[in-house]
């Protein structure tokens, strides 16, 4: 345990710490409430924040909102697609075309 100086007129004097008593420090981003050893700066407690109520037509505006996003993602991801799909035919289609061009692979069994 750490000792304290303490100065008093010419006089130096070591004494013991008073037993320090435990702080309370609430946190800045939730909100919670932090009980903390004074010595050894240990987290003894926490008290979370109490939730908020939330009202049901507040809560209901939010599921459409979410849902209303869901489906913004789904079409811009179904169009993606859409688009990948016909660049993959396209490419196809044209292979097709081509494949007069390419020489037939030699089969081993036509070595014979």
């Amino acid at each position: 345990m750490a000792r304290i100086l303490e100065v008093t007129g010419s006089r130096y004097t070591l004494r013991m710490p008073k037993k320090t008593e435990n702080l309370t420090v609430r946190c800045p981003c939730c909100e919670a409430v932090l009980t903390v050893h004074g010595t050894s700066g240990e987290v003894l407690f926490t008290e979370k924040p109490k939730k908020k109520g939330v009202s049901f037509e507040d809560a209901l505006q939010q599921v459409q909102r979410d849902k209303e996003t869901a489906d913004d993602r789904f079409r811009e991801a179904f169009a993606k697609e859409e688009s990948r799909m016909k660049t993959v035919e396209e490419k196809f289609q044209e292979a097709l075309k081509r494949k007069d061009e390419l020489e037939e692979p030699i089969r081993p069994l036509d070595w014979d």
